[in-house]
């Protein structure tokens, strides 16, 4: 820590001493021919005596850049992909210059050697605090759901259960534009959330006082598609696929004068078919026997998203918005599970085979209404939201299993009926302070309310008979009560942002069979403090520290089961305490005119870490249970980069290499292991003469040290293209998702009394081909030359 900070206090040092010399500081914003903000445009600045190339930089996501540069005479180059280039010259060669708007004007291509470059975003966007991803320009993403698109983001990486990680961690935490939300609030709502719906999605590994503390690895933004152009204009995309994959979905966006309506729908089918085997050598006192398990699932999906919303400015200063969405999903999945048991020796014994029928429903609904007050000083923000939503997911399943030595039959049939309801109130002040300074404040409460209702029952001489056991209630509520006070500053080149977040919670707990429920309360507080150190607009540094939460949710502390594998099965620890995570940063952002690279080390000390336990039970089931182990330490080191070496191929790669230690002891047992391990997503795109597009990409995650096993290596390929056509109205595209068929998860469990080895491939290698047709979203030409003098006005 003291080490940290000394760093720091050198920074700022040789920053005063770098600020001294005469410059030009040139600043404006970018428009397209819609006066929407371009985010992350090109800016390339060249000497006007012989056009040589003095830096370049990429704007910001809000479409204003900022750059300064020694005194002298200059003319700047603004280029996006899809819009004719801006060349503007400097007419003064020192002090302040405000470009004010520029617009770039959409082309239909601009040529190079033949080569016509498709108006694209970039795939990546990087900036000092936070990463960028454009969902769309992933080609890998077309047709696909939210859980997909992350799988195919840098350093996030999904498992067999649809559970996302950050870093190696699953202590991260999903919102949708923001906030809480019912189209996130599980690995299944991930799922159905279609990916036509994402503009893009921002990972954020350190975040400030400002976001609300639970998620010990980060947060993941998933910001949904809203437009504001005037009139009316949107986009209509079919898709079909194998195993199969059939979709329809619509967006749609109409603005006139005070009035902004958005709304988008999806309606998708969708069958998954996966497999998986499992050899478990069980031996102890009490018992020992070996088995094969081989399993196969066919699910079948039929599901509707939509989501609509309006904008309603009462006047220059205020506006005042509402929306509502809606999740409905039906389920009948099959799932057929063969058992070969053998003595401990190897001698065969016999075969049990187990078929299980589920039906699913679900229904979610959710209604935001919120208010935003402008003052008359420039920066100066009110933000006030209030969220609700209700989410009911209802799993109803019956089982058959026989055996081949005997002529013994069993029936069962159980039942799970989860409710959630949540509420949010949100509330965010921002006032400017001195030149480029601001003070924000805000107060943020949330509710939540899970029930559980669990029953179990098999057929005994023709009558239903249920195990108390197995039939129950469970009940948590979870009430979070949250203010923060955070300032930042500009400094020369030296931005610092601090901030102080206070969270009040409030956790109940209760599980029917028991007499009494379990409240638990804590007061937490989170400071957060970042610099950031511009030294040139090529090379940016920054430092951040921050302390996170994470709180266990209803799947961890729900003690009850899934009687689908009756050998192995997974439940939740009502008694866990929460995570507490001190997180340390340091990052550095280099951008060149071709490509950008983000290299950040990080630091994780965490207490209270979750993991869970493998035992056996006294009824020769294995148990998988969520533990608190005493602490985890983190280390890691993550790379980003974007390169284009020349302007119809795209690179992109992201590293993520970490290191943990675990120390901890449960039941009389010792927790003390080292992990090392490391992931990878690059990919290529091309784009080629008649606005051809293709990628490929690859992703890679090391074999990982676990509390009781290993996890084994992955690797996995996926191939994309597409096609523009009808002047550029509509595009169809043809992708494979695990191109090899390798996406596999294979690991190990090896204790003193269970050695066990699984593969399990959720999904098989699928196909599927996408056409979009865009309503009044086609390309215009336009010329591409302008001036700026010192005036700031468009020219």
């Amino acid at each position: 820590m003291k080490s940290i900070f000394g760093v720091s206090i050198a920074i700022v040092m040789t920053m005063s001493a770098m600020a001294q010399q005469q410059e030009l500081k040139v600043k404006g914003v970018v428009l397209d021919n819609q006066n929407e903000t371009v985010p992350y445009a090109i800016i390339n600045v060249h000497n006007a005596a012989d056009s040589a190339l003095v830096t370049g930089l990429a704007g910001n996501e809000d479409g204003s850049f900022e750059f300064s540069v020694p005194e002298g005479n200059y003319y700047i180059e603004i280029s996006f992909f899809g819009m004719n280039n801006q060349v503007i010259k400097l007419r003064q060669a020192s002090g302040a210059l405000d470009l004010g708007k520029i617009a770039l004007k959409a082309g239909s291509g601009t040529a190079l050697q033949g080569v016509q470059v498709v108006g694209d975003r970039q795939q990546m966007s990087l900036q000092i605090d936070k990463r960028v991803f454009n969902v769309g320009s992933d080609l890998n993403n077309q047709g696909a759901n939210a859980s997909e698109v992350l799988q195919n983001i840098p350093s996030v990486t999904v498992d067999a259960e649809g559970n996302v990680s950050l870093r190696g961690s699953q202590a991260v935490r999903v919102l949708i534009d923001g906030k809480l939300s019912g189209f996130a609030s599980s690995a299944d709502a991930l799922q159905q959330l279609q990916a036509d719906m994402i503009d893009k999605i921002e990972i954020i590994t350190n975040a400030s006082a400002r976001y609300e503390a639970q998620g010990e690895a980060g947060i993941i933004n998933i910001i949904l598609k809203k437009s504001k152009k005037a009139g009316f204009n949107g986009s209509a995309t079919l898709r079909t696929g194998y195993y199969p994959d059939h979709g329809v979905g619509f967006n749609a966006n109409y603005r006139k004068d005070k009035l902004n309506l958005y709304g988008s729908a999806n309606y998708n089918y969708r069958g998954v078919v996966g497999r998986s085997t499992t050899h478990q050598r069980v031996d102890n006192p009490t018992t020992a026997f070996i088995y094969d398990q081989d399993y196969k699932h066919n699910r079948k999906k039929n599901g509707v998203n939509a989501n609509i919303g309006a904008d309603y400015e009462i006047n220059a200063k205020s506006t005042l918005s509402a929306s509502v969405g809606m999740r409905y999903g039906r389920g009948n999945n099959e799932y057929d599970r063969t058992y070969d048991n053998y003595t401990i020796t190897g001698e065969p014994v016999s075969r049990d085979e187990r078929f299980e029928l589920q039906r699913e429903r679900e229904n979610m609904i959710e209604a935001t209404l919120g208010y935003n007050r402008k003052f008359k000083k420039e920066g100066a923000e009110w933000k006030t939201e209030l969220r609700f939503f209700n989410d009911l997911d209802f799993e109803d399943s019956d089982y058959d299993e026989t055996n081949n030595v005997n002529s013994n039959r069993l029936v069962e049939r159980s039942n799970a009926y989860v409710t959630e309801n949540m509420l949010l109130l949100q509330s965010d002040l921002i006032l400017p302070v001195a030149k480029k300074g601001k003070i924000e404040a805000g107060i943020r409460s949330h509710a939540r309310d899970y029930d559980n209702k669990f029953g179990y029952s098999k057929l005994v001489a023709g009558d239903w008979v249920g195990n108390p056991m197995f039939n129950d209630r469970f009940n948590y509520r979870e009430g979070v009560y949250a203010a923060y006070l955070m300032g930042s500053n500009t400094f020369g080149k030296l931005g610092v942002q601090a901030g102080l977040r206070a969270e009040y919670s409030e956790i109940y707990t209760r599980q029917y069979s028991n007499a009494d429920g379990n409240t638990r309360d804590y007061l937490n507080l989170f400071p957060s403090l970042a610099l950031s150190y511009k030294q040139s607009d090529i090379h940016t540094y920054q430092l951040s520290y921050s302390r996170r939460i994470n709180r266990p949710g209803q799947w961890d502390l729900m003690p009850f089961m899934k009687f689908g594998d009756n050998r192995n099965m997974r439940v939740g620890n009502p008694d866990l305490d929460p995570e507490l995570t001190d997180a340390y940063d340091a990052g550095m952002l280099n951008s060149w005119e071709k490509g950008s690279l983000l290299s950040s080390v990080y630091y994780r000390h965490t207490k209270n870490k979750f993991d869970r336990l493998t035992t056996m039970g006294t009824d020769s089931i294995v148990y998988s249970r969520s533990v608190n182990i005493d602490s985890r330490d983190a280390i890691g080191l993550e790379f980003n980069a974007n390169y284009n070496p020349a302007k119809w191929i795209r690179l992109t790669s992201g590293f993520n290499f970490f290191r943990e230690e675990i120390r901890g002891k449960v039941e009389d047992q010792e927790f003390n292991y080292d992990n090392f391990s490391w992931t990878n997503r690059t990919s290529v795109n091309l784009t080629l003469p008649q606005r051809w597009r293709f990628q490929l990409s690859g992703n890679y995650e090391a074999p990982q040290v676990m509390a009781q096993g290993k996890r084994l290596s992955m690797y996995f390929m996926d191939f994309a293209m597409s096609k523009d056509f009808l002047k550029n109205r509509a595009t169809i595209g043809f992708n494979v998702s695990d191109l090899l068929n390798s996406r596999k998860w294979r690991s190990t469990v090896n204790t003193p009394d269970i050695q066990s080895e699984t593969m399990f491939q959720w999904r098989q290698r699928s196909a599927r081909i996408t056409f979009t047709y865009r309503f009044n979203q086609q390309a215009k030409e336009n010329d591409n030359l302008m001036e700026k003098g010192g005036g700031g006005e468009e020219g």
